[in-house]
């Protein structure tokens, strides 16, 4: 495109400049270098200038994908709450026959299609569409299966309540909620690959926007030069130099646009955590009070259930957490400095300490471990998760015997978590550094899939790597690497 252009810039001024002139000997000494200088220096601002505008566009797209994403992702976090508080108002009345405990089954009823379409609507994803095609007849069987019960109930406790006993209830709750994660989880993926993909084009855009400005700025000076030597151009300068204003507006404008993109960004990541703590909050504390002031009333099943719903809100509060630490590991700004490796350990080992004392772990440090370049706080995050891991994943019965040691290899320091647990099959290695993929299922291993996601993202924020050495069944061997460091070390 920039060749093509430049041959119809060059051949049609000379033309244009012969028009109404008297016949004369061709000059010789072909174009004025300044001519030349203005006329690539005006054709590299506007490819530039549109390769902006370009960029622009797609940061535009990409940011209204981002904020359709989260949309969905509140609508399916609605979805589920609505499912559930159908339950909860047909349990209520099922346990105690009043009618208004059915007042949130009904409501959640009316409620629950309307958030549904709203996701169809919304949903481009082939895959993600599948995941709702497979959503809808579970949904369908356990809105029949409430009302089922509900009926039942009208007629009789002991009836509704053999059918709440076949669990089959339950089975389509666990087969919503599995369709659920697996939707919230490849939305999540989705976010976050297009996040990226974003920050990348706004860094392009941002870089286009500086040569754009230099090349104004050449621009500039080249036409003053030309003026003084084609005066007779005056006219056509003019246009220029109002074209090159109203490019500078543009950049300007286009400029605010992305400084505005990137308070956005930052803000995101809370508005997303303080819209689910919210109803989070309200999930726990009715359950709480349930337990407490009404845990005598209930049958084991209702204090099973209560005691579910707790534990499921506390894990999403550790994933909300774990979700802005990544987020913070992105955006804010991390220094390196000298950082002794003997003085991290210790403190994240003090930390930990309940934690090993709990399992009884065995913990052998290797000494010295040397000092290395990083951020302090950081280091010491990462730390804390490799170890939290190694204490974790550990066979049944199973006594945790963790090694902790360092090799200098060259220019960078390696340090070794070293564990007798679970393993991981070499399948794996590099899945369990991204975000959301858990190996296990969380009755097995609580946690939130996120950990060695936040280690990875903090040893790339540092100027560092990290990697596994590790078999299912015969341990696990973690390694972070980071650049060797001189000099006071930070306390």
């Amino acid at each position: 495109m920039i060749l093509s252009g430049a041959r119809h810039v060059a051949g049609s001024v000379p033309g244009g400049r012969d028009q109404g002139t008297h016949p004369r000997e061709p000059s010789r000494r072909g174009p004025a270098p300044g001519t030349l200088a203005f006329l690539i220096a005006a054709l590299l601002l506007l490819t530039s200038a549109v390769s902006l505008n370009l960029f622009l566009g797609r940061v535009a797209e990409n940011r209204a994908f981002v904020l359709r994403t989260s949309s969905i992702l509140r609508n399916m976090a609605e979805l589920n709450v609505v499912v559930r508080a159908a339950e909860t108002g047909q349990r209520g009345f099922i346990l105690t026959g009043e009618r208004r405990y059915l007042v949130p089954y009904e409501t959640a009823i009316e409620r629950l299609w309307a958030e549904f379409r709203d996701l169809e609507s919304a949903v481009r994803d082939p895959a993600q569409i599948a995941r709702l095609h497979r959503l809808r007849p579970l949904l369908e069987g356990k809105l029949a299966e409430l009302a089922n019960t509900v009926a039942l109930r009208e007629q009789g406790f002991e009836a509704a309540l053999a059918v709440v006993r076949t669990d089959v209830g339950q089975t389509l709750m666990e087969d919503i909620q599995a369709v659920v994660d697996e939707f919230e989880q490849a939305e999540q993926e989705i976010m976050v690959s297009r996040s990226q993909l974003l920050e990348d084009q706004a860094r392009w855009a941002a870089r286009i926007s500086g040569l754009t400005a230099l090349l104004a700025v050449a621009v500039i000076v080249v036409g003053v030069l030309w003026l003084a030597r084609q005066r007779a151009d005056a006219r056509l300068l003019a246009a220029e130099r109002g074209f090159r204003q109203d490019l500078e507006r543009q950049v300007e404008n286009r400029t605010e646009e992305l400084t505005q993109v990137n308070r956005e960004l930052d803000a995101f990541a809370y508005t997303i955590s303080h819209d689910l703590r919210a109803p989070l909050r309200a999930m726990h504390g009715y359950a709480d009070a349930l337990a407490e002031d009404y845990a005598p009333k209930l049958p084991e099943e209702g204090r099973r259930f209560t005691s579910r719903i707790m534990a499921a809100a506390e894990r999403m509060e550790a994933l909300i957490q774990d979700i802005l630490t990544y987020s913070r590991m992105s955006r804010e700004e991390v220094r390196v400095r000298p950082v002794s490796l003997e003085e991290a350990v210790a403190r994240v080992l003090a930390h930990a300490r309940p934690r090993i004392e709990e399992t009884g772990a065995v913990i052998e440090v290797g000494h010295p471990l040397g000092t290395v370049a990083a951020h302090p706080a950081a280091l010491e995050l990462v730390l804390d998760n490799l170890v939290a891991n190694a204490v974790k994943f550990m066979a049944p019965g199973e006594t945790p015997h963790i090694r902790i040691r360092s090799e200098n290899r060259g220019e960078w320091v390696r340090l070794w978590v070293e564990d007798n647990g679970i393993g991981i099959d070499p399948s794996h290695r590099e899945r369990i550094f991204e975000p959301f993929h858990r190996l296990h299922g969380v009755e097995t291993y609580p946690g939130t899939g996120i950990g060695l996601a936040i280690v990875r993202r903090s040893l790339e924020r540092m100027g560092g790597r990290c990697g596994v050495d590790a078999e299912a069944g015969r341990g696990s061997r973690f390694w972070i690497e980071l650049r060797g460091a001189v000099g006071e070390v930070d306390q």
